[in-house]
């Protein structure tokens, strides 16, 4: 019975430093996490703010590995070995799954710059389609590399085909666009065209009924009776009779005497004009 006894003792201390050592693995993984969701709280905001992290996969490294290596040290080596090698896997995992997150964010973000790159780049007429499109994918390409965590089962992939999807669509927009502009400057061209000949066609009528036909004839006639500004004119002109009469001082009457050239009617105060069409 005694030995029974102090063999289930030894059993309850046993159990008793095992839970004491989970509860310090515990504390200790408690610790890192907040330290480590500290680090990883200025990354979130940076992808929230719609800001581009430079290095991104590296940093993801670097705060994984300080994590991992501090969990080490703080737990020590007197624990047990399998405890603090599932707490680490543990720990790793939940880090990774965190700055996953912010590695997603961090992709909308180079998708989104990618597309820019090729909205900039096709904005000068000369730059050919393909090679936007080339340099769009390289940039959002390198960019994804520098963002994944080295080690680890990240992709882009996924991403980089909707990059693809997006500059194709706004490819095949701007390129209706140029085609409904041609199309609206061609029927702009053919709508003046057609006007121009019935322009045409109405100018040759109206000729041939009025001016254009043998014997038609237009004549006009203006006279200043001596010594007045009276002026008279009268014109005739496709079938049209025009008579016109109107005050006119003659300024050059000082010049030419009392009586102007003639003291009746002469070439110098009489116009003729005759037009005819044969």
């Amino acid at each position: 019975n005694i030995k029974k006894k102090k063999k289930e003792e030894l059993g309850e201390k046993v159990e008793n430093e095992k839970l004491v050592q989970v509860y310090q693995v515990d504390k200790v993984f408690s610790e890192i996490l907040r330290q480590s969701a500290i680090e990883m709280a200025e990354l979130t905001r940076s992808v929230d703010e719609n800001n581009k992290i430079p290095n991104f996969g590296k940093k993801a490294a670097e705060i994984i590995e300080k994590a991992l290596e501090n969990f080490e040290i703080k737990v020590g080596e007197t624990m047990d070995s399998s405890l603090i090698a599932r707490k680490k896997q543990e720990l790793e995992a939940i880090l990774d799954t965190s700055l996953s997150s912010i590695f997603l964010k961090q992709l909308s973000i180079l998708r989104e710059l990618a597309i820019l790159h090729f909205k900039s780049a096709t904005i000068n007429e000369d730059v050919p389609v393909d090679f936007a499109f080339f340099t769009a994918d390289s940039f959002f390409v390198r960019e994804s590399e520098d963002s994944v965590r080295p080690g680890s089962y990240w992709s882009y992939a996924t991403e980089r085909t909707n990059v693809h999807n997006a500059i194709r669509e706004i490819s095949n927009r701007r390129k209706q666009l140029i085609s409904e502009k041609i199309q609206h400057a061609e029927h702009q061209a053919n709508a003046f065209q057609y006007l121009q000949m019935q322009q045409a066609q109405m100018q040759a009528i109206q000729q041939q009924q009025y001016g254009g036909g043998a014997g038609n004839w237009n004549i006009g006639a203006a006279y200043r009776p001596p010594d007045s500004n009276l002026n008279i004119s009268m014109g005739y002109q496709q079938g049209r009779t025009n008579i016109q009469i109107s005050m006119v001082p003659d300024e050059q009457a000082s010049l030419l005497g009392p009586n102007g050239f003639t003291a009746g009617v002469g070439p110098a105060n009489l116009g003729l004009s005759l037009n005819l069409n044969l």
